[in-house]
């Protein structure tokens, strides 16, 4: 409670980043506002506020996007100051079927082996089209997972270690995340071979697991601190000269670690690519093409990395690059949010698709798996084909 009234104690509740805020910009309510997060939290610390079913809500409709981070002149906390309240009330809160799924997969190597065996049989068959045309995804509750899924791609088996293809630069530990072994098998391959053209020697631990931001936002403290330490452990590597991360999301919260020697060296892999001082404009290919540009939250609030994934794909002779507007605010994905609050999650992913599309660019690009695949499910849903990918995956793709 003291750490609690600590954090919020720091908003002098000016209200500057309320037009910030993707929730209050939709619903013009105070209590929808990281301002009026603080002093619900504030007022529930304080013993003045009971917990009450709606408290929660209102504070489980934050997107931590962190957006209110980014402009608050008083640097107060709230991303630790909403990840504090919902470890105080964990036990009050309920789980959805479809994040307790998902959050089983990430967190445990046997679930997610069977998950991927159980992609395989359900869309390499007849099976999804079936339970799609029978509505068994709705009526099992998984109706939100059921629209997310990419198509299936057979994993090729990572080696610990590859070397690169280049003069040696240096060495590094990729981080492929929960989620990019199981759904963006072609982000990670396409890591591995940038990384190696661009001089550096790849390590892969086996070990690794989910960087904990989903346990974390849920209020489990326990079990993110304890696959933290195993992340730690897997990268314990001291010849590392940085590690770097494929998903924005994972990258932000790893920097975050309370093992400092481990937190310094995680990187957003565009950005790592640009501050290592490796130009690959040599060897890539023109592409004349546009593509739209999409900043997740997480790299642009947290990780403060944005530049990096353009200044990567300048480097594609041709190409014509545009970011989203800056009107257009997080895109609803955040995690697990956009299957706990889908109709928040829509509108604002209906912004973007629409700013995205005006005019229609030949490619989306995001550096976050979870934006990636909600974007993608909002271009299936209005009939719309349009790759969605990682930027690494089409420098990739433009190497000689």
């Amino acid at each position: 409670m003291n750490n609690l009234l600590a954090d919020a104690d720091i908003c002098v509740k000016c209200g500057l980043c309320l037009p910030h805020c993707p929730t209050y910009t939709q619903t013009q309510n105070e209590n929808e506002s990281p301002r009026g997060r603080i002093a619900l939290i504030q007022a529930w610390a304080g013993r003045h506020l009971d917990t009450s079913k709606k408290l929660i809500e209102h504070i489980d409709n934050c997107l931590l996007c962190r957006s209110c981070e980014r402009v608050c002149p008083a640097v107060v906390p709230y991303g630790r100051l909403i990840n504090n309240f919902r470890e105080q009330i964990r036990e009050e809160r309920d789980a959805t079927l479809s994040v307790s799924l998902l959050k089983t997969v990430s967190h445990n190597k046997t679930a997610a082996r069977l998950a991927q065996s159980g992609l395989r049989l359900y869309q390499t068959t007849r099976l999804q089209k079936m339970a799609r045309s029978l509505n068994l995804p709705g009526l099992l509750r998984l109706d939100k997972i059921d629209r997310l899924l990419p198509d299936y791609h057979e994993p090729t088996a990572l080696a610990p270690h590859y070397p690169a293809t280049t003069e040696v630069r240096g060495n590094v530990g990729l981080f492929i995340g929960c989620m990019g072994a199981l759904l963006d098998h072609q982000t990670v391959n396409a890591a591995i071979k940038v990384l190696t053209a661009a001089g550096f020697n790849v390590s892969v631990p086996e070990r690794q697991g989910c960087c904990g931001a989903l346990a974390l936002h849920d209020g489990d403290k326990a079990t993110y601190d304890r696959l933290a330490a195993t992340n730690c452990s897997a990268f314990a590597d001291n010849n590392l000269d940085a590690i770097v991360t494929i998903a924005s999301g994972c990258g932000s919260e790893m920097q975050a670690y309370q093992q400092a020697e481990f937190a310094e060296k995680v990187m957003d892999i565009s950005q790592f690519l640009i501050k290592s001082g490796g130009n690959l404009s040599e060897q890539l290919l023109p592409l004349t093409a546009s593509v739209c540009l999409h900043t997740p939250c997480s790299l642009k609030n947290v990780m403060r990395e944005e530049q990096g994934a353009l200044k990567l794909l300048q480097q594609i002779p041709a190409m014509k690059i545009s970011p989203l507007p800056a009107t257009v605010q997080c895109c609803g994905s955040a995690g697990s949010y956009m299957l706990d609050h889908p109709q928040m999650a829509d509108a604002l992913l209906d912004e973007l698709l629409t700013a995205a599309l005006t005019p229609p660019p030949e490619y989306l690009l995001s550096s976050n798996i979870g934006c990636a695949l909600h974007i993608s499910a909002g271009f299936r849903k209005r009939g719309i084909t349009l790759e969605v990918l990682h930027p690494i995956t089409l420098i990739a793709r433009q190497l000689k």
